[in-house]
């Protein structure tokens, strides 16, 4: 236990010291100083903080304040926009807004960072192959997490659908909603468990399905699990991981970087075995992706900055703290393979999730979706053509 984690601690000390040994070529001499603005969600590992510490450490001409937002995904673009920021740091679901309304610029990404298919989908500008929106910086994407209570027996990894079908009461995810702060994890849920059901309700593109006797049978295990108690619904994923491990459960729904605190925690219990970590098969794609402000009046420089951010070395450090990366070479890097047992199954989750709707107004989606689905799965209210309507008169 004790040396799992130390050297751990040990490997991202490495990679921060590689991070370090590859800045010469960022190095830039200026005659006054610049001071930039990262608008930004929080970030509980720290891994985001050393990055910004070791940028700011070798170019003291030019710093970057990281400006932390604390806001449910919903209503982060009104505090992102209220922010004098020069760089954005993006959820997936944002990029469309802002450029629709011209808030950001392109940007190259630099260093060759052999970006994943979906990130590069979900990030590039139309019709070009070498201009992004927005660069990724952290990869994310729906997992299940599985209790081992016996390491020698057969422990084939199973789908979503086999989970909830497994009865019990032995998953939990979440699949309820307490408010704003909630509602987004509520809508990546419902959409997860449809497509595990049928996976042609979301297309590679994030296109949805328009057939209503398609979401009604794909939701209907769902509203059953429900209705008869078969699964955990929790309100957000704390306290969905809180659940998994106060009531014993053999599986949750969880990001990728859940799995460095509650290993931690569940290895101390005398029953379980290991914790172990497989797709979905079919997840939501997530993740932050580093945008250039329009606005900023320091644009070489926020470039300088989010190249380095996003390089190799970087995505190394952050996967050492638990995140998901964005580029091959993180996820074939030995060293990295060693200490994150489940990297090559989070590499496929990310090959093989579905985007949400790429539109500026996702928010009027997501309330759309959340109100019809949440009224089928708690009040037994029929899914009706309305749920279609609403759906499509979000997505003009």
């Amino acid at each position: 236990m004790t040396d799992l984690y130390s050297r751990r601690s040990f490997i991202a000390g490495v990679l921060a010291a590689g991070t370090l040994s590859t800045t010469a070529g960022y190095f830039l001499t200026r005659r006054s100083p610049v001071e930039l603005t990262l608008a930004t969600g929080a970030d509980a590992t720290g891994a985001r903080d050393l990055l910004i510490r070791m940028w700011n450490a070798l170019h003291p001409d030019i710093t970057v304040v990281a400006e932390v937002i604390s806001s449910s995904t919903q209503d982060q673009y009104n505090k992102f926009t209220q922010t004098r920021a020069d760089i954005y740091n993006l959820d997936v679901i944002h990029i469309p807004r802002f450029v629709a309304e011209e808030r950001i610029t392109p940007i190259s990404p630099g260093n060759n960072i052999s970006l994943l298919a979906p990130l590069k989908r979900a990030c590039q500008v139309a019709g070009s192959a070498d201009d992004y929106w927005a660069v990724p910086f952290n990869a994310d994407v729906g997992m299940l997490f599985r209790r081992i209570t016996d390491k020698r027996a057969i422990d084939d990894p199973p789908t979503l659908r086999e989970a909830l079908a497994a009865g019990g009461r032995q998953l939990v995810g979440q699949l309820d909603t307490g408010g704003a702060q909630t509602d987004e994890a509520y809508v990546v849920n419902v959409l997860e468990h449809a497509l595990a059901q049928d996976d042609a309700v979301v297309a590679e593109d994030g296109t949805l399905s328009f057939s209503l006797g398609q979401w009604r049978t794909a939701l209907e295990p769902l509203a059953e699990a429900l209705r008869t108690k078969q699964v955990w619904a929790e309100a957000g994923e704390d306290p969905a991981t809180a659940t998994f491990g106060q009531q014993n459960l053999r599986y949750l729904r969880n990001w990728p970087v859940t799995y460095r605190a509650l290993d931690r925690s569940e290895r101390l219990k005398p029953g379980t075995a290991d914790i172990r970590v497989g797709p979905l098969p079919v997840g939501i794609l997530g993740g932050q992706s580093l945008a250039v402000a329009k606005a900023s009046e320091h644009r070489d420089e926020a470039e300088q900055v989010i190249h380095f951010l996003t390089d190799t070395p970087a995505q190394k450090l952050l996967t050492s703290f638990g995140f998901a990366p964005t580029g091959l070479d993180a996820y074939i890097d030995p060293v990295l393979e060693t200490s994150t047992p489940h990297l090559k199954a989070i590499r496929n989750a990310v090959d093989q999730s579905r985007p949400r709707p790429a539109h500026r107004n996702y928010p009027a989606f997501a309330k759309a979706f959340k109100e019809h689905t949440y009224a089928y799965l708690y009040r037994r209210e029929q899914l009706s053509q309305r749920f279609i309507q609403d759906m499509q008169e979000a997505l003009k």
